[in-house]
């Protein structure tokens, strides 16, 4: 017996925020690897990427900005990484933010919207929340500062979590060059520091 009911129409397992339903999930389960399991989960507008050659804003910033135009953009919060589904009138973009890549997690409240930043060594990821409320979102930072605290201290985040290997960070450096989140240099810098280690 699942917690929302039976097997297949709840989940399986217990989730940490009240936001989460299998409903909710649903709604994302295609971005989601087989057996992932949601914590929590944001609902929201947009997702801005910030710095690392992310792109020019009408201001010259180095900045990206994703709206969701055939829905909300939402956010999942793993054992392993944030994944952010935002739908396109042509199919679905998707950001994938491990742990072990996030130096440090903020929160911002306003009157209405919230805003949780994901700041890695490359970009920042800003997501805009409007549910859940406040509370559950510092909740969500706290469990991302927690995760990332067990990755720096060589915990395991998952049951099932195994150390990278070079070649995997390695292949992720190439996917985050290729979708120009890391500048030529930095790239370059990365991949030199991971041949080393290989």
């Amino acid at each position: 017996m699942g917690l929302f009911g039976s097997d297949d129409e709840g989940l399986d397992y217990e989730p940490h925020g009240e936001y989460v339903t299998p409903e909710r999930v649903e709604k994302i389960e295609d971005v989601l690897d087989d057996g992932e399991q949601v914590m929590y989960l944001t609902r929201g507008s947009t997702v801005d990427v910030e710095g690392a050659g992310s792109g020019s804003s009408l201001f010259g910033d180095d900045r990206s900005r994703k709206s969701g135009t055939r829905g909300y953009v939402r956010a999942a919060f793993t054992e392993d990484r944030v994944v952010v589904k935002v739908p396109q009138l042509l199919g679905s973009d998707e950001r994938t933010v491990p742990y072990h890549n996030i130096v440090t997690a903020d929160l911002d409240t306003g009157f209405v919207n919230k805003r949780i930043s994901l700041h890695t060594a490359g970009p920042t990821y800003h997501i805009e929340v409007h549910e859940p409320g406040k509370d559950e979102c510092r909740d969500i930072v706290a469990f991302v500062r927690d995760q990332i605290e067990a990755v720096q201290s060589g915990g395991d985040t998952s049951s099932n979590a195994e150390p990278e290997s070079p070649a995997d960070r390695l292949r992720e450096i190439e996917s985050l060059h290729d979708d120009g989140l890391l500048s030529d240099d930095e790239y370059e810098e990365k991949r030199e520091q991971l041949i080393g280690e290989l």
